[in-house]
């Protein structure tokens, strides 16, 4: 994607689910990540792969779906330029979730920014 300032940004997006398994990129006929290669689960967070050739961070956000939102569930992503750290909450704690704690069948976290490109 070129703007009208001359830059090129590289879309990032996908849609992230835990039914039970782990987490995982949804990629089926209705879903399909752009940018994004791999989710990790570690003990305090979720890590997204993005190695896109990345110059700079634009802006990422990551939300939950309303599934997760109705149940207090509340997230932040601090974005590198080919990794990304997603922290899930509770209510108002301040702590982040062990992820592999929070599984919804048909909950998601979307995740949506773009990355300046050469």
């Amino acid at each position: 994607m070129i703007t009208d300032d001359g830059r090129n940004y590289r879309l990032l997006s996908c849609a992230l689910r835990n039914d039970g398994t782990g987490w995982a990129l949804i990629d089926d006929t209705a879903h399909r990540p752009t940018g994004i290669t791999g989710v990790t689960t570690h003990p305090d967070r979720l890590e997204l792969v993005h190695d896109v050739g990345a110059t700079a961070v634009s802006s990422v956000q990551v939300t939950p779906d309303e599934y997760l939102a109705a149940r207090a569930y509340r997230c932040g992503i601090s974005v590198g330029l080919a990794s990304s750290r997603v922290y899930l909450y509770r209510g108002t704690s301040t702590t982040p979730l062990d992820p592999a704690a929070v599984v919804a069948g048909s909950g998601n976290l979307w995740v949506t920014g773009l990355l300046v490109v050469p």
